[in-house]
This record gives structure tokens, C-alpha cells and sequence, in this order.
């Protein structure tokens, strides 16, 4: 299983619809797609900007994160509305499911992130420190993926054969700084990746290539 993470920043830029296609051609039920929060979390960014300079009615950071999450199945939902050929998963049993019909899937991370049906020992802090980054993660060692690839807007990445440790990433303000403990704990490779190599997987989703072509890992 390969868990994309989609940055939210990437739905401004033409090479989304070529993720997308990526996805439906080669997703065959093994590919799940984990999109940010885009334009919806950053309203709710500003929606608790805006609250807090009020007398009252503010919105804590556990809250802000529930609304973000919410934010990301809007997304989600986005992503499916303009490529319908993928299709909307919410828990293990539906990724087994349409996975079983060859399906490129979109997660939609409400249930599993927010309710407690799906408890495991990776618990979730809620903070703006946990973004799409961490829940991508954090949903690679449910699933005990074998690779999570994250996709970038920032040029920074945009060169190959870069040598970056996910603490610079992080300091570079590119990683969430939650991503920490969930990489410690996974058996899966990470890539980083910027939008504008989508050419890289046009033969499929595979590690060795990432590797040959210079991507970024750790």
C-alpha cells in the first residue's frame, strides 16, 4: 500500500489533475490518496484568528483541530467532485473493500482520526502541531503501508538529489514538527516530493524509480 499525502497548497497548481490521473491509473486499490486541508483549514486558521481577539466565543486548538480535520474530508470530497473515477474511503473495512474493486482511493479522515471506534496505540495529539502531514503518517502505520510519499508545493524541494534530515524539513517549515514520533515508529519509506515531478510515477508508483530519479527520502 502507497499513502499519498497531497498538500493542500498543490490544489492551486495545473499538475492536481495529473496526481489525480496518476492515482485512477495505477491506484488499483493499493494507492490511497491523503489530501490536505487546503483553502478549508486556512479558514478555519482564520476563523480562530478572528475569535480570539474577541471578549468571548474562542476556539482552543483541540477544537481548531477537529474543524480541521472536517476540513480535510471537504477536501477530500473536492478531490472525487473533479475526478470521479476515485473513490471516498473512511475506514480500514472500505479501503479493504474498494481496494477489492481496483479503485484509487480518498481518504476521508473524520471517523477514523476523530472517533474512538478506531482507537490504536498511535494516539493523535490535538494541536495545530498534528497537520495532513502527521495524519498521512499516522494513517501509513494503521494500514502498515509500505511507502508514504509526500507531495510539496514548496520550491525549495524542487531539485532532485537534495540530502535534507526531516529535522530541517521541519525547521525549513515544510514538515509539521508531529511528524516526529510517527516516523519513528514506521516500517515504511518517506518520500518528499514536489508537484511538478508527477513525470516521475507516470509508469506507476515505484520506490526504485523514486531512488534512481534522486527524490528525497528518509
Amino acid at each position: 500500500m502507497w499513502v499519498i499525502k497531497l498538500g493542500g497548497s498543490v490544489t492551486h497548481y495545473e499538475s492536481l489533475m495529473q496526481w489525480l490521473k496518476l492515482v485512477v491509473r495505477w491506484g488499483d486499490g493499493k494507492v490511497i490518496l491523503v489530501p490536505g486541508g487546503g483553502v478549508y483549514a486556512d479558514a478555519v486558521r482564520e476563523f480562530q484568528r478572528m475569535r480570539a481577539v474577541l471578549p468571548e466565543g474562542h476556539i482552543d486548538d483541540g477544537q481548531a483541530h477537529a474543524l480541521a480535520i472536517y476540513a480535510m474530508d471537504q477536501m477530500a470530497r473536492s478531490l472525487v467532485a473533479m475526478m470521479p473515477e476515485l473513490t471516498l474511503v473512511r475506514n480500514p473495512f472500505e479501503i479493504a473493500e474498494r481496494g477489492w474493486q481496483h479503485r484509487g482511493l480518498v481518504w476521508l479522515p473524520s471517523e477514523m482520526a476523530l472517533g474512538q471506534a478506531f482507537a490504536t496505540e498511535h494516539p493523535l495529539p490535538q494541536s495545530w502541531d498534528i497537520t495532513s502531514d502527521s495524519l498521512a503518517a499516522w494513517l501509513a502505520l494503521q494500514l502498515d503501508a509500505c511507502q508514504l510519499l509526500m507531495v510539496k508545493s514548496d520550491e525549495r524541494l524542487k531539485a532532485l538529489n537534495l540530502r535534507l534530515t526531516l529535522p530541517e524539513l521541519q525547521d525549513m517549515g515544510i514538515m509539521d514538527t508531529g511528524l516526529t514520533s510517527f516516523l519513528n515508529q514506521a516500517r515504511y519509506r518517506t518520500w518528499v516530493m514536489h508537484q511538478s515531478h508527477y513525470t516521475l510515477c507516470e509508469s506507476g508508483f515505484d520506490a526504485s524509480q523514486l531512488a534512481r530519479s534522486g527524490v528525497l527520502s528518509m
